[in-house]
């Protein structure tokens, strides 16, 4: 970032010189939170991000440099009594969201009251918001907007548990980061600052569901509110500019969308709430496809010994075993012994050339299958294991079933010195135990696939030199059968 040497009056909002204390315009103290301090972080304003009638947001620094979006929420109560219930309900939800640690929302550090006027600070997001990729780009491809959904339910879930209800999901209310990550900002606490009218709604009109019209928010509502980004999302459709809480299924406006997401889209905008989706959770299964794999079950029917003579007792429909497991057939292949697969060498006519050097390098190459067989058979690792199994015959020792994709979102902790390389070889190491855990030893990771990130780290917590961050990973392991 480049050095500032401006910065704005929070008063006039004209600029002044970075060192200045008062503004040299209209002679207000331009340092925020040294009226009444929350805590030791001082604030200056560096730029107006938007203004309008509930109060503004800013880009600002503190006095060490590090960059802060700043929200004032503008005190609109004539009644004392009012306005001092409205600051009690701001510093206790600032409070809470404080508390809030999820890497899809941004950080709260400070909320203060200063000459008057009531502000916030968090995390300044990048990027821009889904209000302004729709109107760029029209509707959205399903997969891309699928992608944004889940993490959008994973952090509204979040909230949920901690006892919040979002009340205003809307695409200019998600933030896609250059990275590509979703940042869920705006939570509404400036509602706390307007006066309470009867019928005032919560949320806006076109993605609020019928409730909230009635002043009543629950999970069920954000479901809808969802839904409804998600359906204006996929088919270009702005529900604020239609009848309101008419939702057409999106497969009859856009015909490539999935029909299971057009169903899960369906079900979530019912208009009774206990006609949708019951919790975010459910909504998310309905709308994605689970990544986590189901343990493969495969009987194996033993091989029968070998027949005395070449007739065959006849077996009936009833007493024959199914078969699940057919081994390719290799010709001219002899049994298989207990330490690998023994094949008789060809005789080699004598004094002939070249079928002589033919011979030779048929019989070094036998030698070398026979060696890498008992290899595979002591040592097993994964990739010789999918080789040598089907080609010995020995099914019984071919214990691994179809490689599977697996998803995890993990935590780890590290000293805050920890190079890129060591926080991506402790998530490795975690995504490791959290596969023995859950498969009970079963499962082998496929080496030749390193385990990645899908997405980005983020970190989470500092404290005490040590930093702890999430992330989602993405690797290929093997089941055992």
């Amino acid at each position: 970032m480049a050095e500032v040497t401006e910065i704005l009056c929070p008063i006039c909002h004209r600029p002044n010189l970075r060192r200045a204390k008062f503004c040299q315009h209209c002679g207000h103290d331009v340092v925020l939170n040294n009226d009444q301090p929350s805590d030791d972080r001082r604030y200056v304003i560096t730029r107006i991000i938007k203004r309008g009638g509930q109060g503004a947001v800013y880009e600002g620094i503190d006095q060490h440099g590090r960059v802060y979006a700043i929200k004032e929420m503008l005190d609109r109560f004539a009644d004392p009594k009012e306005r001092a219930e409205a600051v009690a309900r701001f510093n206790a939800e600032a409070e809470l969201l404080q508390q809030l640690r999820h890497p899809r929302i941004p950080r709260v550090y400070s909320h203060f009251t200063d000459e008057g006027r009531h502000y916030l600070t968090m995390d300044f997001i990048r990027g821009e918001d889904l209000e302004q990729i729709l109107e760029r780009e029209g509707r959205i491809d399903e997969q891309r907007v699928l992608r944004w959904a889940d993490e959008i339910c994973d952090v509204l879930s979040y909230l949920h548990g901690k006892g919040f209800i979002y009340r205003d999901m809307k695409p200019s209310n998600v933030m896609i980061e250059p990275s590509g990550d979703v940042k869920l900002i705006d939570f509404g606490i400036a509602k706390l600052f307007k006066p309470t009218e009867r019928g005032t709604q919560i949320g806006t009109p076109g993605y609020a569901p019928p409730e909230q019209y009635q002043g009543l928010a629950t999970p069920q509502s954000d479901v809808y509110a969802l839904a409804a980004t998600l359906h204006h999302l996929l088919t270009g459709r702005d529900p604020t500019q239609e009848l309101p809480f008419s939702f057409p299924p999106a497969r009859t406006l856009v015909p490539t969308i999935s029909e299971r997401t057009s169903a899960a889209l369906e079900r979530a905008l019912q208009k009774a709430p206990t006609d949708r989706f019951a919790t975010m959770d459910e909504f998310r299964a309905a709308l994605i496809p689970s990544t986590k794999p189901q343990p493969v079950q495969v009987r194996v029917v033993p091989k029968p010994a070998p027949a005395a003579s070449a007739a065959r007792p006849a077996v009936s429909p009833s007493q024959a075993a199914p078969a699940t497991t057919v081994s390719p057939a290799i010709p001219q292949s002899p049994p298989a012994s207990a330490s690998g697969t023994t094949i008789q060498s060809p005789k080699v006519p004598p004094r002939r050339s070249p079928a002589r050097f033919i011979g030779w390098f048929f019989v070094l190459g036998l030698i070398g299958l026979i060696l890498l067989a008992t290899f595979a058979t002591v040592t097993r690792p994964d990739w010789l294991t999918l080789i040598i199994d089907p080609v010995s015959g020995d099914n019984t020792n071919s214990s691994f079933g179809e490689p599977l994709q697996v998803t995890y979102e993990l935590e780890i902790t590290v000293p805050s010195h920890a190079t890129d390389e060591e926080i991506l070889a402790a998530f490795r190491e975690a995504f490791r135990a959290r596969v023995q855990q859950e498969y009970s030893g079963r499962a082998q990771i496929n080496q030749n696939i390193p385990i990645s990130y899908f997405g980005k780290p983020e970190q989470i917590e500092e404290s005490n030199d040590q930093i702890t961050y999430r992330a989602r990973l993405i690797g290929t392991i093997w089941v055992r059968k």
